[in-house]
């Protein structure tokens, strides 16, 4: 049972949420797999700006929105004896018969509700990833003996979209 004044998702919750609690599942053709990540970094979205000089009037200009850019995505995970579907999609950087073959990734972030069970509060949707960078962490035989070997993958996106389970997903207020 969840302690009174606990970190509980709840809708009506004003506390934050937690970033430890996340799932990461890879969807291609017919298949969804998840796999465990140690972390998610570089979810983000920018906007190029087009500044545009007002006709005549020198002392004025405008800035003007003109497509989205995206970071790549970053994920870290211990290096796992088995996975050698999605290692191989890794290593290969998505190529497979001379095609790149893209994924299509879902992060979920989850937390507990009042009954201790384990819920969806946001997910992340990333199409079209396929990878661009993959590395293997330092061997090294003075590490401690219960370390992990890490692998980092980085995975370029062509869009995302933030799905929210808790609260609406249009941030934008209504007019009447």
């Amino acid at each position: 049972m969840a302690l009174e004044g606990s970190f509980v998702s709840d809708q009506n919750s004003s506390y934050p949420a937690l970033g430890f609690r996340f799932n990461v599942t890879f969807n291609w053709v017919g298949v969804a797999q998840s796999y465990p990540f140690q972390s998610v970094a570089n979810i983000k979205k920018g906007n190029n700006v087009e500044k545009i000089n007002n006709g005549g009037d020198n002392t004025r200009q405008y800035s003007l929105p003109s497509y989205n850019t995206y970071e790549e995505l970053k994920l870290v995970r211990g290096l796992m004896k088995r996975d050698w579907i999605l290692r191989t999609w890794l290593e290969n950087f998505g190529l497979s018969l001379g095609k790149v073959r893209t994924a299509q990734v879902v992060v979920e972030l989850r937390d507990i509700d009042k009954n201790n069970n384990i819920i969806k509060v946001e997910d992340w949707t990333f199409y079209n990833c396929y990878p661009t960078s993959f590395e293997i962490g330092e061997l090294n035989a003075q590490n401690y003996p219960g370390e992990v070997l890490l692998e980092t993958v980085t995975l370029a996106y062509s869009r995302f979209e933030r799905g929210s389970v808790i609260g609406p997903n249009n941030y934008y207020p209504t007019i009447l």
